[in-house]
């Protein structure tokens, strides 16, 4: 029986992907909803349930051996432990200086227990000697990385603020500069905290390695980058049920998925967008992921229907500037090489 449902997987690779994907999130569901109620012991299944996409990625590329890279690397448990203290440092600075919360010993412990999905995640993907032997999700590609690190880093805050300048323009709904929480390098540091906190918990870690390192790749196998992205963002909405179920969102509302899907459809394709023209790199679509998720957190209220109209302009300039609509070489470095 399990050698049957191997098998199965290693077939079918990206159903198999989605079904685990939901399992673990769906699955630790409620553990969203007792957080946001105040029962933090709960946390580390929350932590664990938003991984889900990276875990069920790591899942079935081990399973199938898609990631097996061609010499063994040596398994590094000072890698992981560095990889925990520094994405528990992250969570714990954005808790006191974003959140201003209380920090206690008790808070720190149960975060460094939650944290260990996170800190295999990132050991298992960013780091050179990973805990997981013969396994290999490259986050780093040769080429222009840097230049497209700084556009991951830019896109979203640029787009952002167009929409936020466009609504000063247009009504009194809009964004106001004067009410950031500090000026200078005191603001530049608090968006550093709050990206590198984005990035760790969970969008470069728990969602981009799963949607855009193991997904995407193998659906443009046999699909286009616009096709692929657009699969994988009318997915990514129903995935976030439960954490907005704990926000208190309208999810029993059409208007509510209605605006969530015109959100998430055209961020989703510009996300394939930079992983594909940076070939492949799992590090700038988190990065373009964590930036998107900072800017919001910082410029509020935006009004959405302007920024829905601003993203789908910029995703139609760079649907039709890459021609997205047509398929990838198979030697792109975003496709996957092979698929048992």
């Amino acid at each position: 029986m399990i050698a049957k449902t191997f098998k199965w997987i290693g077939c079918h690779q990206v159903t198999a992907f989605f079904i685990i994907t939901f399992v673990i999130t769906w699955g630790l569901g409620f553990s969203y909803i007792a957080v946001m109620n105040g029962k933090y012991l709960v946390l580390p299944l929350m932590f664990l349930a938003t991984c889900g996409p990276a875990l069920a990625g790591i899942t079935v590329a081990c399973i199938s051996g898609s990631n097996r890279p061609s010499a063994k690397k040596r398994i590094s448990w000072i890698a992981f432990f560095i990889s925990w203290i520094v994405v528990t440092v992250a969570f714990i600075a954005n808790h006191l200086f974003i959140n201003k919360g209380p920090v206690s010993t008790a808070l720190v412990v149960l975060v460094a227990i939650s944290a260990l999905p996170v800190a295999f995640i990132v050991n298992l993907v960013y780091t050179r000697y990973s805990i997981v032997r013969g396994f290999q999700l490259k986050s780093f590609r040769s080429g222009a990385i840097p230049a497209w690190i700084i556009i991951a880093l830019l896109v979203f805050p640029s787009l952002t603020l167009i929409s936020a300048l466009i609504s000063r323009l247009l009504g009194p709904e809009s964004p106001s500069f004067s009410s950031l929480p500090a000026t200078g390098f005191g603001l530049a540091g608090l968006i550093v905290v709050k990206l590198l906190s984005q990035f760790f918990f969970f969008n470069g870690t728990g969602e981009e390695v799963g949607w855009r390192g193991f997904a995407l790749p193998r659906l443009q196998v046999y699909a286009s980058p616009l096709v692929a992205g657009l699969i994988l963002a009318l997915l990514w909405v129903p995935w976030h049920l439960f954490l907005w179920i704990g926000e208190g969102k309208a999810v029993l509302t059409i208007s509510f998925w209605v605006n969530s899907c015109l959100l998430h459809i055209p961020s989703g394709i510009i996300l394939c967008w930079c992983y594909n023209r940076s070939r492949g790199s799992v590090l700038v679509a988190g990065i373009a992921h964590a930036s998107a998720n900072t800017v919001v957190a910082f410029l509020q209220p935006l009004e959405l229907n302007i920024m829905i109209i601003v993203l789908f302009v910029f995703v139609a300039v760079i649907v039709i500037t890459d021609q997205m609509w047509k398929r990838l070489p198979e030697d792109h470095p975003a496709v996957q090489k092979a698929l048992n």
